[in-house]
């Protein structure tokens, strides 16, 4: 029920920046000239206006910035008070008409069952698009990154973390049920991840199926 209220909160959000970014866009720019920036001696062509900035929502890691203070009484133990901190974000931009760049970034800390524990992770990645029309076309990305995952106490550990995600996916825009500047982003997912430290584990493998997940363009 969080996830769904989080994910909800976040789709109301983005699409009131959608709305505002929109209007802006279009009372200030004109003309073939916003659709391409200077890069060296040529001119490169951007993605299009309302498609450049896109966030990205899922179960995963919706966009979302959360404090709770928890009070955990665990058997043969005293009660303990804790404060969690959750942050993520997933951001990409269209630099060309069918490519995106993007960057994501989660952080943890807290108590996560009876242990203190600390996590970390940030990863940029490359989306390319089958269509112009970024909100209605079927993708690839593949995304690298870095970070840790630390737990304290009596089991203390802490494994440094490098990791690819490659995964394909389609975005079905949801205008036609009047909620602008969304689209509905179904995806299949495949994550490596490799420890340095070996600390807990030495390697991982995961198969996700994203089904949960939207997307915001402004």
């Amino acid at each position: 029920m969080k996830i769904i209220l989080a994910l909800a909160l976040s789709l109301m959000t983005g699409v009131a920046l959608a709305q505002n970014y929109q209007n802006y866009d279009n009372s200030y720019n004109s003309g073939d000239a916003q659709y391409q920036q200077d890069v060296g001696s040529q001119r490169m062509e951007l993605a299009q206006p309302g498609m450049r900035h896109m966030f990205e929502f899922n179960v995963d890691s919706a966009l979302r910035a959360a404090i709770s203070f928890d009070k955990i009484k665990t058997k043969g133990a005293s009660s303990d008070n804790n404060t969690n901190s959750n942050l993520s974000f997933n951001y990409a931009y269209g630099v060309h008409r069918f490519v995106q760049v993007g960057m994501r970034f989660n952080y943890f800390t807290g108590v996560n069952g009876t242990e203190d524990e600390e996590d970390m992770d940030f990863s940029v990645g490359g989306i390319l698009n089958s269509s112009e029309d970024f909100s209605n076309a079927a993708f690839v990305a593949l995304y690298v990154g870095a970070g840790w995952a630390q737990q304290f106490g009596n089991d203390a550990s802490r494994d440094d973390l490098r990791f690819a995600t490659l995964s394909v996916g389609k975005r079905i825009p949801l205008e036609r049920w009047g909620i602008k500047h969304v689209t509905y982003t179904p995806e299949i997912a495949l994550k490596m991840t490799n420890s340095t430290t070996d600390e807990s584990i030495d390697y991982a493998q995961s198969l996700q199926l994203r089904f949960l997940q939207f997307s915001v363009f402004f």
